[in-house]
């Protein structure tokens, strides 16, 4: 079946052309439009167009409003800083970049760092004079400087040290500092007078330009004419003593009190500057002395142990026996009582001896520094250390079978009497016990050995004079 289709209109057809039409004109075929363009003129184009697309590809960043500072950034930079140690709120920094930036300055590191570790004890001297007042003012600028007691001082010090700036480097550098400030307290502020040729000496000697073998004790008299001497043990202490009463009062440089935790740990390894920076801590605490005394610095244990077991690992001698030191001190101090019996004893976990036979078997020197800080804490029943015991086969190593043998005996005695009982008591080997004789004559080949406490590896003297 056909479907129709359907057409609108009529359709005319053209009449056909007659010869009485004429010539009929042809349209010429003339090129029409640009030129076209070579090769390099194309590559150039395509780039372009390219380089068009993508930049409209590219969404613009929204424009950020400008960020409008708070009536405190807007402040001049001293008055920022005025406030902020007026305030000694570590926190400040944090609130904004502008802050930090403006109290971020080596000054400030400066003036805080004095600020909290100055053992400045003023009731001992009296009130500052106006000289020493003025002299004390200098070091401390641009602080205004108001004695803190000792619960301010130790949040003071406990915010600083965990700040980054606060490293040991910059620690160490304000020890100077902290000398004179307590030279002015502890001699000056108490009225004493010295000569120009005293008083040149001690000038060199804070300046690092004293002779070699220069005496460190500067003479002075007060107003009564009695005669004093100040003796400087550097980075450590100063000592006033008067002549007429026979007296001597010894002053910390540093008030410490706290030892940092992440210097205890040696999370970042031991280095020289660490050790340097433990070691002066621990005299500075006065834990240099076989004498037990009072006192109030707080100290992590569990962090102490961690740090032990670092000093193992990295093979580290000379910190170990730094921290062995601060922790038996400091465990004596709070924890024993010579003159009562049955107190409670030190001892270091035994993990620290299999710790050092597995990491230095060839090494028995870290195994007896462990031993003389508490013999009485070595495992009896470890077969590991008893084996590396008799693979030792020398003289340590049969004396170590000994003891293994003899614990339950020591540890008793060590318990009931620590100053006589125990093999080895603050470093020192108690003669009256039969294996402490035996360590000296067979092991060591010595007939004493004294405290280790007075002992340090660190050489203060070449420290004070780099500084």
């Amino acid at each position: 079946m056909l479907t129709p289709i359907r057409v609108r209109g009529r359709r005319t057809k053209r009449p056909a052309p007659t010869e009485d039409a004429g010539p009929q004109l042809k349209r010429s075929k003339g090129r029409g439009g640009r030129p076209l363009m070579s090769l390099v003129e194309r590559y150039n184009f395509s780039q372009s167009q390219a380089t068009r697309r993508a930049q409209r590809l590219i969404a613009k960043p929204p424009k950020q409003p400008l960020k409008k500072l708070s009536r405190l950034e807007t402040l001049p930079v001293e008055l920022i800083e005025k406030i902020f140690l007026l305030s000694l709120n570590v926190n400040l920094p944090r609130a904004s970049a502008s802050l930090a930036a403006t109290v971020s300055s080596e000054r400030i590191y400066r003036a805080l760092i004095l600020f909290a570790f100055w053992n400045d004890v003023p009731s001992s001297t009296g009130p500052f004079d106006a000289v020493s007042a003025t002299a004390i003012a200098k070091i401390l600028r641009p602080l205004e400087y108001i004695p803190l007691d000792l619960n301010e001082r130790a949040a003071l010090q406990s915010a600083i040290l965990r700040c980054k700036w606060c490293t040991v480097q910059r620690l160490l550098s304000r020890f100077p500092d902290l000398m004179g400030l307590s030279i002015q307290r502890y001699w000056f502020s108490a009225g004493i007078a010295m000569t120009e040729d005293q008083e040149e000496k001690l000038r060199r000697f804070l300046a690092r330009e004293e002779e070699e073998n220069e005496t460190r004790s500067f003479e002075g008299t007060d107003k009564d004419n009695n005669h004093y001497t100040l003796s400087v043990s550097p980075l450590v202490s100063v000592t006033v003593t008067c002549h007429e009463t026979e007296t001597a009062q010894t002053h910390r440089i540093l008030g410490i009190t706290e030892f940092p935790e992440r210097f205890l740990k040696g999370g970042n390894g031991f280095t020289s500057e660490t050790i340097a920076y433990l070691e002066t801590l621990r005299l500075a605490s006065g834990f240099n002395t076989s004498e037990l005394m009072e006192t109030h610095v707080a100290l992590s244990r569990d962090a102490l142990q961690k740090g032990i077991h670092a000093a193992l690992v990295e093979h580290n001698a000379e910190a170990l026996t730094s921290l062995l030191k601060i922790d038996e001190y400091h465990f004596r101090c709070r924890n024993t009582n010579v003159a009562v019996t049955n107190s409670v004893p030190y001892t270091i976990p035994a993990e620290h001896f299999r710790t050092a036979v597995r990491v230095a078997r060839n090494e028995p020197a870290l195994f007896q520094l462990l031993v003389r800080a508490s013999a009485e804490s070595v495992p009896a029943d470890d077969s590991d250390i008893t084996q590396w015991a008799m693979d030792l086969d020398d003289s340590f190593g049969q004396w170590l079978l000994d003891l293994m043998l003899q614990l339950p005996q020591r540890i008793e005695a060590a318990n009931a009497n620590p100053a006589e009982g125990a093999v080895f008591y603050l470093g020192r080997a108690n003669g009256q016990v039969e294996l402490a004789r035996r360590y000296l004559n067979e092991v060591l080949g010595i007939e004493e050995l004294g405290s280790w406490m007075e002992e340090t590896s660190h050489d203060f003297e070449s420290q004070w004079r780099s500084l």
